[in-house]
């Protein structure tokens, strides 16, 4: 029986003096029940549950006072339905268990039955003992192995697979649509977190492309166990999240809840989320949202922006936001760690907003910045990671960082990426492959790593691969500007100028003015024979580099080209001095296979630490 909290209320009139009991998981704690059971008492027995409706979606509470008269009324009927469903009785018995020292207090006596009823009372305790002895008997020997296999069970040799679908935002308000976005994606994140041997979360890229999918069609697509849908509303200065965790292969609930906090308090919401999901995929992990610091909703409104501009590769936003949120959070470690990933990729190609002298001491500053807040930060980690390879030509301590992320969340596709990407550069392609596909296996539809895949295939001069893999993501992602990059350079590498040009060109058409893609573009132009096209982008480059930043390197391709390696030397040497990270590429880069039996090239991996690189 339910605790009692007061006096019953008058019928028909609704306790108002009294606290809500807020959403079903609420509701089956007070019960001390499964929500299954209360969803079937209120269907079958009348259980006094109201709902509110918000939207296209009911807000569902209960009063305690209604529960325990309810209760009280019902107690027989209640009983003898607890002999049909024994595993729900058992069920009820570990959360007694588990609560029995909470502070709520204990059911109140029924002072008008113990009157003379010790025999009924002993009746009743034996009659409850064989009741719970046979439930347990039923859920040890026939629904446990059934509903609650190890991981190991499920995918022998692999783990459990969630996907996480794009929570929707109450009453389709699309001013908090980009909130609801930024919520799901970090809590993707925290889901693949939480016990990466065994559980492995299909990344939110991939989530978000896939999010119309019905069930039926992800399960066999992703070879998924789980499913986790979900709702955000967010009024004044709350946030509600109610979720449902669904059996991918029977397209049945398993369970669901409501969590509600003040805005301030949003990290810990998602971790209690994070955790009552890994509880109820029998993964045993402490609460991890005890000591969680509260936070400024505003602050943390610019920090999801940025990672959702970052996601984009909308570099310039991305970097605004964050630099607000690190201004408005400054003990937030995620939000430095976002900014320095940010800084980060500003300055590398196709990208190339700025020198490598300025957006590479920010970059470390924010890391520093993170690792002093939280030294297990996995972005942190691989941002390190990829200064320490792009930067500082470091490369052992680049392949430390980058295993250090990984070691901390084996879930995250980007580690994997950038891992994949520093095998690339020491020539290490087979390691390299199977480091990107790690990524994509954890994030499928994400046309970042389809494309690395196709760009590990060009440097192992394997171009047919490139075009298959390039073209597999532009189906999936018409205009795709990396897809149309890495064709280009395949065509352009099997002498099929007209086809590299064509899509350099298309490449340039969503990205005008980008000294990276009109460096390709005028380099296949070179090798094609027109000189004079050639010659007309390295004037359009003179011309930009008066208004921003254009790397050297980038008319040391177009030299390389039109065949005049002295001017392409000269200017790789100051790339050299410019730190530029296209160099690091430099050992299996094919444009630079004209160059490679000058003495000057080897002098030039020597100087970017690749000239010991086994081949």
């Amino acid at each position: 029986m339910p605790p009692s909290s007061g006096p019953d209320s008058a019928p028909g009139m609704s306790p108002t003096h009294e606290r809500k009991l807020e959403g079903s998981g609420e509701i089956a704690l007070y019960l001390r029940r499964e929500i299954r059971t209360v969803q079937r008492w209120e269907r079958n027995l009348g259980l006094p549950i109201h709902r509110l409706p918000v939207g296209r979606q009911n807000a569902v509470y209960a009063y305690p006072s209604e529960l325990d008269q309810w209760y009280r009324e019902r107690e027989a009927k209640i009983k003898a339905e607890e002999i049909r469903h024994p595993a729900d009785a058992a069920a009820a018995l570990v959360e007694i268990k588990n609560h029995e020292t909470s502070s709520v207090s204990p059911p109140a006596p029924d002072v008008e039955s113990n009157k003379g009823s010790e025999p009924r009372r002993l009746y009743w305790l034996s009659s409850i003992a064989a009741i719970l002895f046979a439930a347990l008997l039923v859920s040890r020997f026939v629904l446990a192995p059934a509903l609650f296999k190890p991981a190991a069970a499920i995918q022998p040799g692999g783990k459990l697979r969630l996907f996480v679908r794009p929570f929707q935002t109450v009453a389709g308000d699309a001013a908090q649509s980009e909130f609801t976005d930024g919520l799901t994606s970090e809590l993707n994140n925290r889901l693949g977190r939480l016990d990466p041997q065994r559980l492995g979360v299909i990344a939110p890229t991939s989530s978000r492309q896939l999010a119309a999918k019905p069930i039926s069609e992800l399960e066999p697509l992703l070879k998924l166990n789980y499913v986790l849908e979900g709702s955000v509303r967010r009024a004044n200065d709350k946030v509600r999240i109610d979720i449902s965790l669904i059996s991918a292969k029977e397209q049945t609930p398993l369970w669901s809840d409501s969590y509600t906090e003040n805005l301030t308090d949003i990290l810990k919401v998602q971790d209690e989320v994070a955790d009552a999901i890994a509880q109820k995929l029998l993964i045993n992990l402490p609460k991890s949202s005890e000591g969680v610091p509260a936070i400024d909703p505003q602050g943390y409104d610019s920090y999801l922006r940025g990672r959702k501009y970052w996601a984009i590769r909308d570099l310039t936003h991305s970097v605004s936001a964050f630099e607000n949120a690190v201004q408005s959070l400054p003990n937030l470690a995620q939000a430095h760690a976002g900014l320095a990933s940010a800084y980060a990729l500003l300055s590398q190609a196709p990208n190339d907003a700025v020198p490598q002298a300025v957006a590479g001491p920010k970059a470390k500053a924010e890391v520093q910045k993170a690792l002093a807040l939280d030294p297990a930060n996995v972005e942190a980690h691989y941002v390190r990671g990829n200064i320490l390879m792009y930067y500082d030509w470091d490369f052992p301590a680049a392949e430390a960082e980058l295993r250090q992320a990984i070691r901390i969340d084996p879930n995250n596709p980007t580690a994997h990426q950038w891992l994949g990407q520093y095998f690339m550069t020491q020539n290490r392609l087979a390691e390299a492959r199977a480091e990107t596909q790690r990524a994509l296996d954890l994030d499928p539809v994400s046309p970042i790593f389809t494309t690395a895949l196709a760009e590990t295939s060009y440097y192992a001069r394997d171009f047919d691969d490139t075009i298959a893999k390039a073209n597999l993501t532009l189906e999936q992602f018409p205009h795709f500007l990396l897809a149309e990059y890495w064709l280009g350079s395949a065509y352009r590498e099997k002498k099929m100028y007209a086809e590299a040009i064509q899509h350099f060109r298309s490449a340039c058409s969503l990205a005008p003015d980008n000294p990276a893609l009109l460096m390709v573009l005028g380099h296949s132009l070179a090798l094609s024979g027109d000189r004079q096209g050639a010659n007309a982008i390295l004037t359009q480059l003179q011309t930009i580099s008066r208004q921003r930043y254009v790397p050297v390197l980038y008319f040391a391709g177009i030299h390389v080209g039109l065949g005049e390696f002295d001017q392409a030397f000269q200017e790789m040497e100051r790339a050299v001095l410019e730190h530029d990270d296209r160099l690091i590429y430099l050992a299996v880069e094919p444009m630079a296979d004209p160059l490679r039996s000058d003495p000057r090239f080897q002098r030039l991996l020597a100087s970017v630490h690749l000239d010991k690189l086994r081949h």
